[in-house]
């Protein structure tokens, strides 16, 4: 089974077993799918890449790519509260923490995923649901959390 891929001239993932030429393509290679940032509270960037290692843990077709939110916690929390769903990645999940992470089986999905985090986030903005208010403080409780008011 396969676990490393690099991206042919057509944005299509290869599977290849050569970690070498692996290494080297990826030390080069452009893998950004979508960077957009947003000059609000601090700045939010959402980031859609290529992974060019299958996320997938063997169950399923292979993850390839994945949208990652940064910002600071306060904002994080407060985009995670707003959303419908848990997008916190495994580690946050397991070890506490925070962050906003969605992964993708085709760049399809993740061209769409970055602009559906975009729309999001442009929304809660544009409603005034990110407030500028520096007292603000995460609400959300996950378990495991790290909650540094404790």
């Amino acid at each position: 089974m396969n676990y490393l891929y690099m991206l042919d001239e057509s944005g299509n993932p290869l599977p290849t077993r050569d970690v070498l030429q692996f290494g080297r393509w990826f030390e080069t290679a452009e893998r950004h799918i979508g960077l957009t940032t947003f000059p609000v509270n601090g700045g939010i960037e959402v980031s859609t890449v290529f992974l060019g290692m299958d996320h997938s843990f063997m169950d399923g077709p292979p993850v390839l790519w994945e949208t990652m939110v940064f910002a600071d916690d306060v904002l994080l929390a407060r985009l995670m509260e707003l959303s419908e769903t848990d997008d916190r990645s495994l580690i946050a999940k397991f070890a506490g923490g925070i962050d906003i992470q969605k992964r993708y089986t085709s760049r399809e999905a993740a061209e769409v995923g970055h602009a559906t985090m975009c729309a999001f986030i442009e929304t809660c903005i544009t409603l005034g649901w990110l407030t500028t208010n520096d007292d603000l403080q995460p609400t959300i409780s996950y378990p495991n959390a790290i909650n540094e008011k404790d």
